[in-house]
């Protein structure tokens, strides 16, 4: 069989195959010998049907399996020699497949990106500094009340913090848009869950009061054709609530997770959790700084193959973040243009630290893998219990190693690149708004 090849450089590759007419003959032949022993054909005993007979019955159809069984063997015989890491499915063209001739196909495939790691002593990232202030505790703790709270309805204008229930009608250059209208929707003032300016709009307003908001889609808006638009909602709002917060009493706190007897020692606690999981946070945003760099000085091509994966794989995550059957998930829900850009960032960012667990020849460290179980562990009510599982189950325990190579990929970075100190405020840390 004869092959031509591009360089392995090259993502997107096309090989040409061509399979002698003397090996398609051979099986064509071997293979009508083994169904003339059982072909039962009209006028025929059973296994009796002269060769040129169940030739032209069963040639044709027995002569395409041969030739795109003896293409695909080739292909895959080739990927081995070459030693191709494949990531995408074959696409087989038949160039000429006709009787008594070679077989000629075109093969299209992707193949895993071989990538040279730029220096990391080139690596900048930003050191995130953050501190919680007696301000931001009592935010918290006044976030805990909120989630707990009554939401009574009640006869007064609407502030911040409030909800507020409208019927609202959005417009586009006059005509309704899909999407853009609804009746008793609820709006929680300040929670910066709609865009900029709708929530700000509906302050100050009491039940019975109508106002137009004149506003603009982000660029970045989910939906792509609303991007950017300006847009007016037309808005009746039918109910004001305000919220009815808990005492700080004991029971208070034991609702919220926290054994305590008094306010000092629940803050305290609370102050501590929050401690804990603002490391988490910094570390998170630091990786990030750092996986930005990384791939503004690593530039190369991705398979596409591979970030239709991703996207697939981000789209059902989505759909069950939001209570949804993965299987029942309405693709015009989820279009895969909104997912494109983090995955092609996820699949990149994917293959340089595979780069660099391989150059530096890095295995998972025991120790960090024990601190990682160890530290989702302490969570649980039998700590010692969740360790054995973990230490049982091998795909958990795998999941935790990658982890652990991960955290050791991310130290290394540390240790080679610049970095530059930036405080920020804890709001803005939690909120994911800022780095």
């Amino acid at each position: 069989m004869k092959f031509s090849f591009k360089s392995k450089t090259e993502i997107n590759q096309s090989l040409d195959i061509v399979v002698p007419k003397a090996e398609i003959e051979s099986q064509v032949l071997s293979k009508l010998k083994v169904v003339q022993k059982d072909a039962k054909l009209k006028g025929f005993r059973k296994g009796k049907a002269p060769m040129d007979v169940v030739t032209s019955v069963y040639g044709p159809e027995i002569r395409q399996d041969v030739i795109w069984d003896l293409a695909t063997k080739s292909f895959s015989k080739l990927a081995e020699e070459k030693k191709l890491k494949i990531v995408s499915r074959p696409n087989l063209l038949p160039e000429a497949i006709d009787e008594g001739k070679d077989a000629k196909f075109k093969a299209t495939f992707e193949i895993y990106p071989e990538v040279s790691v730029a220096k990391l002593s080139k690596l900048s990232f930003t050191n995130f500094l953050c501190n919680i202030s007696d301000e931001d505790l009592d935010k918290t703790i006044n976030n805990l009340q909120k989630r707990m709270s009554k939401w009574e309805p009640i006869d007064q204008i609407s502030k911040d913090g409030d909800q507020i229930k409208i019927n609202f009608v959005g417009t586009i250059d006059g005509e309704e848009f899909e999407g853009g209208s609804a009746n008793d929707f609820l709006v929680e003032l300040g929670s910066k869950s709609m865009i900029e300016g709708f929530e700000s709009g509906l302050i100050g307003l009491k039940k019975g009061d109508k106002k137009i908001l004149d506003l603009t889609f982000p660029e970045d808006y989910g939906k792509k054709e609303l991007a950017s638009k300006p847009v007016q909602f037309d808005t009746e709002v039918t109910e004001v609530l305000s919220p009815q917060l808990p005492e700080l009493t004991e029971d208070f706190f034991m609702s919220t997770g926290i054994e305590a007897k008094d306010i000092d020692s629940f803050k305290t606690e609370v102050r501590t959790k929050l401690e804990e999981d603002l490391v988490n946070i910094l570390n998170g945003k630091i990786k990030q700084s750092l996986f930005d760099s990384l791939l503004e000085i690593n530039e190369f091509e991705v398979p596409s193959s591979m970030v239709n994966s991703e996207i697939s794989n981000m789209k059902q995550d989505t759909a069950r973040r939001m209570g949804m059957d993965p299987k029942d998930m309405d693709e015009g829900l989820f279009p895969d243009e909104t997912f494109k850009e983090e995955a092609m960032k996820r699949v990149k960012i994917g293959i340089l630290l595979n780069k660099i667990i391989e150059d530096n020849e890095l295995k998972p460290d025991g120790d960090k893998v024990k601190e990682i179980i160890e530290d989702r562990a302490k969570n649980y009510k039998d700590p010692q219990q969740v360790i054995n599982y973990f230490y049982s189950d091998d795909e958990q325990l795998k999941n935790i190693e990658s982890i652990s190579l991960e955290e050791q990929v991310v130290d290394t970075l540390r240790a080679e690149a610049k970095s530059s100190d930036e405080l920020i405020s804890y709001e803005d840390c939690v909120s994911g708004t800022y780095g």
